[in-house]
C-alpha cells in the first residue's frame, strides 16, 4: 500500500513538473463568429476552439470572452460587466492532443457595429496550485442592419410619392420608339392618330408609344454632429426609415441612389458615401446603413450639392433627417426650387 502510495506522489510530481514545462505555445485558440452581417434579433452562434497539442492533459482551463453589452446571454450564464463590455468565463479540461470547441447562440437588436473580443486562456498546472494566462485578443465584429418601419404614415407617403413620379414617366414618352398600334377609343388626342394606318383599314388607328424613360430616386440620409441628441437612437430611427424607402422603391421597379454624409464605422472615412442600389443587390446598402455613425463627414449643403450633381436628369429626390433638424421644410423647398423635381421630405417618421 505505501508502495502504490510513493508511485502515485512520485507520478504526480513528474506530471506536475511537466506541466509546469508546458510550452504556450502548445496551446491553440481560435475565436470566430459564425455571420458577418445580420438581421436585428437573428440567432448566431459565438464559436472558441482550443487545441492541446501536448500529449499532457490540462486539468484546468479557462476561456476568457469580452461581449458587447447589447449582445443577449443565454440564461444562467455568469457575467461580470465592466466598461468595455460583459466579461465572461468558460472552464474546461483538456486530454493531450484534445480539441475542444465551445459554441454560444446570441443575439443583437440594436443596429451597429458590435465587437466581440476573445480575450485570454488561463491554464494550470497539474496539481492546480499555479496559473498561465496567455493573452489572445482576437476581436471578431458582426455588423447588424437597421430594422424595417412599419408606420401608417411613412406608407401613404411613399405610395403618393410613387404615384407622382410614375405619372411624370407616363407623360413623358419618346416619340421616335413606337409600341405599335391600335383602335381609336375617343380618349387619345388628335396627334396620336396614324392617319396612314388609318386610311388602309378605314377606321381609326392611334400609335402606342415606348415609354422608355426610368425614373429614378435619390434617397439622402443627412446627418449632422450628434443630431441634437445625447444618443444615437434618432440614427437608428433615420437609418430604419432609408432601409425601408430604399426596398419599397426596388420593390415597385425604381432603381435608388443612396447618399449620405455621415462616416461609416472601421470601412469608409469619405466626405460622402454614395451607394448604387438595384433589386436583388441590397447587401452593400444594408450594411452600409449598419456602419452609419453619428460622425460626419461634410456639410449637409455640401451633401444636397453632390447629391444634385451626381443625379441623372430624371432623378427624384427623398430626404431623410433627424427629426431635431429644424429647417427641414426649408430644404425641401430649396430642392423643390433648383431642380423642378418631385421631393418628398422624410423627418421624424417611425421614431
Amino acid at each position: 500500500m505505501i508502495s502504490l502510495l510513493i508511485v502515485v506522489i512520485a507520478l504526480g510530481i513528474i506530471l506536475e513538473i511537466i506541466s509546469l514545462r508546458r510550452d504556450p505555445e502548445k496551446v491553440e485558440f481560435d475565436y470566430a463568429i459564425s455571420e458577418r452581417v445580420t438581421e436585428p434579433g437573428a440567432a448566431f452562434n459565438i464559436q472558441a476552439a482550443i487545441t492541446n497539442k501536448s500529449r499532457v492533459p490540462i486539468s484546468y482551463l479557462a476561456i476568457k470572452e469580452i461581449l458587447p453589452f447589447m449582445a443577449k446571454l443565454p440564461d444562467g450564464m455568469s457575467y461580470q460587466e465592466k466598461k468595455d463590455g460583459y466579461h465572461t468565463e468558460n472552464v474546461c479540461r483538456l486530454k493531450g492532443r484534445q480539441r475542444k470547441r465551445l459554441i454560444m447562440e446570441t443575439s443583437i437588436e440594436k443596429r451597429g457595429v458590435h465587437t466581440f473580443k476573445g480575450n485570454s486562456i488561463e491554464f494550470g498546472d497539474f496539481l492546480g496550485f499555479r496559473e498561465f494566462t496567455m493573452h489572445v485578443m482576437n476581436h471578431q465584429e458582426i455588423v447588424v442592419y437597421p430594422g424595417r418601419v412599419d408606420n401608417p404614415d411613412l406608407t401613404e407617403a411613399l405610395a403618393s410619392f410613387h404615384g407622382d413620379i410614375a405619372a411624370k414617366r407616363f407623360l413623358i414618352r419618346d416619340p421616335i420608339l413606337s409600341a405599335g398600334c391600335r383602335e381609336y377609343t375617343g380618349r387619345e388626342p388628335m396627334k396620336d392618330i396614324h392617319w396612314l394606318q388609318s386610311a388602309r383599314r378605314a377606321e381609326l388607328i392611334v400609335r402606342e408609344y415606348e415609354y422608355n424613360r426610368q425614373l429614378s430616386v435619390s434617397v439622402i440620409l443627412g446627418v449632422e454632429d450628434g443630431g441634437g441628441h445625447t444618443d444615437d437612437g434618432w440614427l437608428d430611427d433615420c437609418c430604419a426609415i432609408a432601409r425601408t424607402v430604399c426596398e419599397n422603391l426596388l420593390e415597385k421597379g425604381v432603381p435608388v441612389n443612396f447618399f449620405t454624409n455621415a462616416i461609416l464605422r472601421r470601412i469608409s472615412k469619405k466626405q460622402i458615401w454614395k451607394c448604387e442600389v438595384s433589386a436583388g443587390y441590397t447587401g452593400e446598402l444594408l450594411e452600409g446603413l449598419g456602419r452609419i455613425s453619428t460622425f460626419t463627414g461634410t456639410s449637409l449643403d455640401r451633401l444636397l450639392e453632390f447629391a444634385h450633381r451626381e443625379n441623372d436628369s430624371d432623378a427624384a429626390f427623398i430626404i431623410i433627417l433627424p427629426a431635431a433638424n429644424k429647417s427641414g421644410d426649408g430644404i425641401a423647398d430649396r430642392i423643390r426650387r433648383a431642380t423642378g423635381r418631385e421631393v418628398l421630405l422624410l423627418q421624424g417618421v417611425g421614431s
